[in-house]
């Protein structure tokens, strides 16, 4: 997003922030410094993706259009923009934890754990939030920045919902469309007792005396719904929604590894490919990845391969492994605006700020980002947008001066 300098600063002009600026977007005219709002971006690709409280979205279908945004304190208004065209680079990055070293404290490291890698397309200079609370416009190898997942309710009609979508997914099968009503007819069968506990949620449940002969049998759960729930995924739903969704579908196809964690496998990678991006949304993190090695089964031989993902709940971290400058590589830049928070969530839990280099170098603190602007100072949005237009923003700053009364001491 941009930032916008504000009347504190007619008349005094301290170059401190120019020094700072890592793009040389703050520029001096009469009276006032004005920030290029075109080049004061340091933000995205406009296929990343964010996690929003309606699932994954990118920046570019988000355009113009406000949204809420995962923070570390919960889902906050946002507002998507577009600026003009930037140089991108490729960050990758590995997942770690934060374990005790040999001197008793505690370290964050990856230990080479996971293969399992992100990538993230970002302007050079962007702002990132890092696992110390720091700050930093120069992301380099070695670095550290969190993770963040969300933690919503599973107590609600809404979750009901999405967990049998979820079973259904993963372990039922669709019957039929039923011609009056339309409705797609699904059977799941419930055995053992990571799928029977969830029993209650249905509104039928049959029970097939044939089928009791396999142990742990509990019923046959029957759900219908407006579309063939063995073919979706929930990929526009809310939190409550997916996050049900993922807990039934690791009921169906998870194996509990560590408290909290689990290895789902799949022969579908697209489904697979869009949990590993929105397990945050139900508390995950996905820190793993890979594929069975034989697809030998009783049966035959698979057509295609067993793939999975490792979900973790345990805090983490992601560690810059790499960062490379992609020659000629260009593209419009996208950015959320979050006022107050300035942070936001990208797909897989990678937690970002936006950026301010020169924000606190301020020393009349004139310089804001554009969402936390001071309502008195809403003038100074005109103002800066009206660069490079030097008569209209000169004008513009004298008119607003001779208004307010403005008569800013000089700096001691």
């Amino acid at each position: 997003m941009t930032y916008i300098i504000a009347e504190p600063c007619i008349d005094i002009k301290d170059k401190s922030c120019v020094d700072v600026c890592p793009v040389d977007c703050i520029h001096e005219f009469a009276r006032i410094l004005i920030i290029d709002p075109e080049e004061c971006i340091d933000c995205f690709a406009p296929s990343e993706q964010l996690i929003t409280s309606h699932g994954l979205r990118t920046f570019a279908e988000l355009e113009n259009r406000s949204c809420k945004v995962l923070t570390d304190d919960g889902f906050r208004p946002a507002f998507v923009r577009r600026f003009r065209r930037r140089q991108l680079v490729e960050i990758e990055l590995a997942p770690a934890f934060e374990e005790r070293d040999r001197y008793g404290g505690t370290r964050l490291t990856t230990r080479n754990i996971s293969r399992f890698r992100r990538t993230i397309w970002a302007t050079p200079t962007h702002r990132w939030v890092l696992a110390d609370g720091e700050a930093t416009d120069a992301l380099g190898v070695g670095q550290f920045v969190p993770a963040v997942s969300a933690w919503p309710a599973r107590d609600s009609e809404t979750y009901r919902l999405g967990a049998l979508h979820g079973l259904v997914f993963g372990d039922g099968s669709w019957n039929k469309q039923e011609i009056r009503s339309g409705e797609h007819l699904h059977y799941v069968q419930l055995y053992g007792e990571r799928v029977a506990r969830f029993k209650m949620f249905f509104d039928q449940v049959n029970f097939s005396p044939c089928l009791d002969v396999h142990p742990g049998y509990a019923g046959t759960g029957v759900v219908r719904a407006r579309v063939n729930l063995k073919r979706s995924l929930p990929e526009t739903a809310d939190a409550e929604y997916i996050t049900g969704f993922v807990d039934g579908w690791l009921a169906s196809d998870g194996d509990p590894v560590k408290p909290g964690s689990w290895r789902i496998r799949s022969t579908d990678p697209d489904a697979l490919s869009w949990l590993e991006r929105a397990a945050p949304l139900a508390g995950f993190v996905t820190v793993g990845s890979g594929e069975e090695a034989s697809r030998e089964t009783n049966f035959g031989v698979r057509s295609r391969p067993i793939r999975w993902l490792y979900l973790a709940t345990r805090e983490t971290y992601w560690c810059v492994t790499h960062v490379e400058p992609q020659e000629g590589y260009e593209a419009n830049t996208f950015c959320a605006v979050v006022p107050d928070k300035h942070a936001f969530t990208l797909g897989g839990g990678i937690y970002t700020g936006n950026c301010g280099a020169c924000e606190p170098e301020c020393p009349v603190e004139a310089i804001f980002p554009e969402d936390a602007l001071p309502d008195k100072w809403n003038d100074f949005v005109p103002i800066n947008y009206a660069f490079p237009d030097a008569d209209k923003i000169n004008s513009m700053v004298d008119e607003y001066a001779t208004e307010h009364n403005v008569q800013n001491p000089p700096l001691e």
